[in-house]
C-alpha cells in the first residue's frame, strides 16, 4: 500500500512539474519579441538599406530597434549598429561606411526589458571599387556658378557650362564667364548647342536665344520670329538647322534666315491652350527629327511624316541622345532609359540603373553610355551598368546634364557644381 501512494504520488508530482514547465514555456513564448529583417536592397559600394519589422513587443514597451551587421555571421549590437527609434512597427535603415566588394551579414534587433532580440540574417556583398576618378569644380574653383543647367563641348575640347547666372567656358586650366555685359541674351540661361559651323547656341529661361561665334554675339526673340521667348530645348542637326523647344508644345525652327514655328502632337488645356512644353530634341543619323514632350510624349518626323505616342510614351520626355553608332536613346520619368536599336525597343528601369527619373543622356569617346538623373549616374559598359553616386564622390545627388570630351572623360553637371570623371586607366597613364 505505501509503495502505491508512494507511486501515485511520484507520478502527480511529474504531472504538475510538466504541466508548470509548459505553462512557463507557453508563457515565455508568449512574452517573446518577434522581430524579422528586411531584405537589403540599393547596396552601393559604401552603404546598403535594410530594416526590420517588429509585430510583437513581448508584452513590454520596444525601447530601441534597429539592425546590426560585420563581416562576420550573426552580429550582435555589440558591432555596427543603427538606432531607429522605438515601438512596434517596420523600420528602414540605411547602413553607410562600408568597404567595396565586401561581403557582410545583418540583423535586425530589437530590445525590451527583457533584453534583445534579433531577427533572421540576411547576407549581402558592396559594389566593387569605382573605377572611375572624379574631379570636382565649383564657384571655389572659378565657376561663374554652381547650377549647371546644361553642358556642351567644343571642337578644341573646351567644355561650355549654362549657368544660372551665365556662360563658363573651361579650357583645362582655367574658366572664363561671358554674362549680359559681353552680350549674352540673359545671365539666366538654360540649355546649349553647337552647330556643325562651331557656332553656340544658347537658350534662355525666359528672354530668347543666343548665338556667339567666339566673337560676336547675336540675339533672338519672339520679335524677331521666335515662337516664345521662354527655351526649353534647343539642339543644331547635321543640316545646321537651330531647332527650338518652347511653351505650348512649340517647336521653332531656323534655317539661318527665317523661323518657322509649329505644334508637335497639340493637345489641348481645359483653357484651349496647347498642353505641354519641349523638353528634348534630336535628329538621328538617317535624317528623322525626334521631339520629346513633358505632356505628349515621343514623336519623330520622317522627312514625310509625324509619328506620335510611339513606344507608348505619352509623358515625361526629359531627354533624347543619339549615339555614334545610331542609336536613340531617351530618359523618362518614371520609367527610366530607353534604347532604340535595330527597330526595338529596351528599358532599362530603376533596377539596372539605379536611376528611376532620368534627367540626361551622354556618351564618352570610348562609345560608353551615360545616363543621369535623380540618384547620380550610371554608366553602360560591356553590356553592364555601372552605379556612381554623391557616396563615391559625385558632387551632385541630381545629375542634369551630361556630356563627354574628346579625352574620355565624362562631365556632369547640377546645382552643386560640376563633377569630371576620367577612366582610372587614363589617369594613370597620365
Amino acid at each position: 500500500m505505501e509503495t502505491k501512494t508512494f507511486f501515485y504520488y511520484g507520478f502527480s508530482l511529474l504531472a504538475a512539474t510538466a504541466i508548470l514547465f509548459s505553462r512557463c514555456q507557453k508563457e515565455d513564448e508568449k512574452n517573446t519579441l518577434v522581430v524579422t529583417t528586411t531584405d537589403v536592397t540599393e547596396i552601393t559600394r559604401t552603404a546598403a538599406t535594410t530594416g526590420g519589422n517588429i509585430t510583437d513587443d513581448g508584452g513590454a514597451e520596444v525601447t530601441a530597434r534597429g539592425v546590426c551587421w560585420c563581416t562576420d555571421q550573426n552580429p550582435t549590437i555589440n558591432d555596427s549598429k543603427t538606432e531607429d527609434g522605438s515601438g512596434v512597427g517596420s523600420f528602414y535603415s540605411r547602413i553607410a561606411g562600408l568597404e567595396p566588394n565586401t561581403t557582410y551579414y545583418v540583423r535586425a534587433y530589437a530590445k525590451n526589458k527583457s533584453g534583445t532580440v534579433y531577427g533572421e540574417q540576411q547576407v549581402f556583398t558592396t559594389l566593387p571599387p569605382l573605377s572611375w576618378a572624379i574631379t570636382n569644380f565649383t564657384e571655389d574653383d572659378g565657376l561663374i556658378s554652381n547650377r549647371i543647367n546644361s553642358l556642351a563641348v567644343d571642337d578644341s575640347n573646351n567644355i561650355w557650362a549654362a549657368t544660372s547666372a551665365g556662360l563658363a567656358k573651361f579650357d583645362g586650366s582655367s574658366w572664363t564667364s561671358y554674362t549680359t555685359a559681353d552680350g549674352l541674351i540673359d545671365d539666366a540661361i538654360r540649355v546649349l548647342s553647337f552647330n556643325p559651323d562651331g557656332n553656340l547656341w544658347i537658350g534662355s529661361w525666359e528672354s530668347g536665344v543666343s548665338r556667339f561665334d567666339g566673337q560676336t554675339w547675336t540675339n533672338y526673340t519672339e520679335e524677331d520670329g521666335l515662337y516664345n521667348n521662354h527655351i526649353y530645348s534647343i539642339h543644331a542637326d547635321q543640316n545646321g538647322n537651330i531647332l527650338i523647344g518652347s511653351r505650348n508644345n512649340h517647336l521653332t525652327i531656323f534655317d539661318g534666315s527665317t523661323f518657322d514655328s509649329f505644334a508637335v502632337n497639340p493637345k489641348p488645356n481645359p483653357d484651349g491652350t496647347i498642353m505641354g512644353h519641349i523638353h528634348a530634341i534630336y535628329d538621328d543619323h538617317d535624317g528623322n527629327l525626334w521631339v520629346g514632350s513633358c505632356y505628349t510624349g515621343l514623336s519623330m518626323f520622317d522627312g514625310e511624316n509625324w509619328t506620335h505616342d510611339i513606344n507608348n510614351l505619352s509623358s515625361f520626355i526629359n531627354t533624347i541622345f543619339c549615339t555614334s553608332d545610331g542609336d536613340i536613346w531617351l530618359g523618362q520619368s518614371p520609367l527610366g532609359a530607353f534604347q532604340y536599336s535595330n527597330d526595338s525597343w529596351k528599358n532599362y528601369p530603376e533596377r539596372e540603373t539605379m536611376i528611376r527619373f532620368v534627367y540626361t543622356v551622354g556618351e564618352d569617346a570610348n562609345g560608353n553610355i551615360w545616363v543621369g538623373g535623380r540618384d547620380g549616374i550610371s554608366v553602360f559598359k560591356e553590356d553592364a551598368w555601372e552605379f556612381i553616386s554623391s557616396e563615391d564622390g559625385l558632387i551632385n545627388t541630381v545629375a542634369g546634364s551630361i556630356v563627354g570630351d574628346n579625352d574620355g572623360a565624362i562631365w556632369v553637371g547640377g546645382v552643386n557644381g560640376l563633377s569630371k570623371i576620367t577612366p582610372l586607366e587614363n589617369t594613370k597613364s597620365q
